[in-house]
């Protein structure tokens, strides 16, 4: 017989054998309801104690739920996103200026006055392709990192105490080749170097010969430059993972920091600056110098890629090569597929020689068949 509680009930189902005599479950099962909606399901428990404890659980849940969903009802996209800088300020990401310039460009102006219960996959869906529509078309990779934002923002709502999301839907990801061929050869990088302002020149320079990130190189200060010792100081607080290294200083790279230096304003203590000021960005003067030096294309993230090759190929090791990058795994070179043209033609080489001596070692016995015969 059903036990009642106060919204829900609790009670053995009934069956039939094979013989057709009526039987009850040993397991107990649950009922109520959620929005007028009949939920029958097993509470996992022969005790009757136990399977009235999970019930309540079950009820308190819809209650909460009711409670807050008029609530929710009201939350708009933009306070989600509100909530995702205010998030990685909190976690000092150094990311934050970069993931704040694409929600305000591109998130906000298409999902910010949105009800965050709107934001269904059919809406996800119809993002992706206004996206892909447009001119020039945006890479697979990048609406992916887009909606990556959208998600982030709809978990942070569902978290909150009380929850200002009660569902965070499917993201659908467009597909993408996450290995990149993109390469800077040293004679384009002089002619992209020498179309650029000086804030956006010395960030390739750093950036071409060691690989570093963007984000690191923004951070760098003129107090942590030691020319005479040839290394920057990169602390723990402005790299990805949290450990500090130096960048070495070779190659123009000495005469570039010396003239950087010297047209800094005394008053701003970073590196890349501009009119006393420091400098979050310089995709637009990165984008004009790529396109008049005929590589248009080329991302600043593949000078990561070109100066490990470069490294590579001067004979370093790998791990040498990962303490001045930064990179803090071997996978590093898998996803690159970081093997120089220099190497290959060693390997083939190597590969000429090996068969070459295979051919000479069956010679001998090929020959002694012949006679035998």
């Amino acid at each position: 017989m059903k036990k009642k509680i106060a919204s829900g009930s609790v009670f053995r189902r009934a069956y039939r054998d094979r013989a057709g005599k009526l039987r009850r479950t040993k397991v107990f099962y649950l009922r109520f309801f959620v929005h007028g909606k009949r939920i029958t399901l097993p509470a996992e428990t022969e005790d009757y104690d136990e399977a009235v404890d999970t019930l309540r659980q079950k009820t308190a849940n819809v209650s909460r739920q009711a409670q807050y969903s008029e609530h929710s009802e009201r939350v708009r996209m933009d306070q989600l996103f509100d909530l995702v800088l205010e998030n990685y300020r909190l976690q000092e990401r150094r990311s934050t200026y970069d993931v704040e310039r694409k929600i305000e460009s591109r998130l906000r102006p298409y999902f910010g006055r949105m009800k965050a219960q709107d934001v269904t996959s059919q809406a996800i869906r119809r993002y992706s392709s206004s996206r892909l529509r447009e001119k020039p078309r945006p890479e697979n990779s990048t609406v992916n990192r887009e909606l990556a934002y959208v998600r982030r923002a709809l978990k942070l709502g569902e978290i909150q105490d009380p929850p200002l999301v009660l569902r965070v839907p499917h993201f659908e990801m467009l597909p993408e080749d996450n290995v990149r061929d993109g390469m800077l050869t040293h004679e384009k990088y002089r002619l992209v170097r020498d179309g650029l302002p000086l804030y956006a020149r010395i960030a390739l320079v750093i950036g071409y010969h060691t690989g570093a990130r963007k984000g690191e190189i923004r951070q760098i200060r003129i107090d942590r430059i030691d020319l005479r010792a040839k290394r920057i100081e990169l602390p723990g607080r402005t790299t990805k993972n949290k450990k500090p290294r130096f960048l070495p200083i070779y190659g123009d790279m000495a005469a570039e920091l010396d003239m950087a230096i010297a047209a800094a304003d005394a008053k701003c203590p970073f590196l890349i600056q501009h009119e006393g000021h420091p400098v979050q960005d310089w995709e637009k003067a990165w984008a004009t110098a790529r396109k008049a030096a005929g590589v248009p294309q080329t991302l600043f993230h593949d000078l990561r890629r070109t100066a490990l090759t470069n490294m590579i190929e001067a004979g370093f090791s790998e791990k040498e090569a990962m303490e001045i990058s930064g990179h803090k795994t071997r996978a590093v070179f898998d996803r690159y597929h970081i093997v120089s043209e220099t190497r290959l033609k060693q390997l083939a080489a190597k590969l000429e020689q090996h068969m070459q001596t295979k051919e000479a070692n069956d010679a001998p016995k090929t020959s002694q068949s012949n006679v035998a015969n």
